[in-house]
């Protein structure tokens, strides 16, 4: 459909990727042509597209499926969920370019939860 020059976005939840387009189609959030040439995202997985500027307000968007509200990281050190839509930073986080070695509030306010954290990161990066 849509296949071009293409490089991964930063998100573990979505397989939209940017790229120059080939051949032009309509945007699944507006609509409205995506011409050739034109910068936008593509989902393998869906086989749809999008204007930069739509996918960028699709993440945005506290309603969307997509959105980077709905994303949750898991905890590093006991891997469930981390509580992002609880956390103090949820607000200004975008979870497709943070670190996603966050910690839980139960495993951070455990009483060795640096020397925790830092067994786990260390043991994620030795293998």
């Amino acid at each position: 459909m849509t296949i071009g020059t293409y490089k991964s976005l930063n998100s573990n939840k979505s397989d939209w990727i940017s790229l120059v387009v080939k051949y032009s189609s309509n945007c699944k959030t507006c609509g409205k042509s995506v011409a050739k040439g034109e910068y936008a995202v593509w989902s393998r997985e869906s086989k749809a597209i999008k204007h930069m500027a739509c996918h960028s307000s699709d993440l945005a968007s506290l309603s969307s499926p997509e959105s980077i509200h709905n994303l949750q990281l898991k905890c590093t050190i006991c891997n469930k969920p981390a509580g992002c839509p609880e956390c103090e930073f949820e607000e200004d986080c975008d979870r497709t370019r943070v670190s996603q070695l966050c910690i839980c509030e139960k495993c951070y306010k455990d009483s060795a939860a640096l020397e925790n954290y830092y067994a786990k990161v260390s043991s994620m990066l030795s293998n």
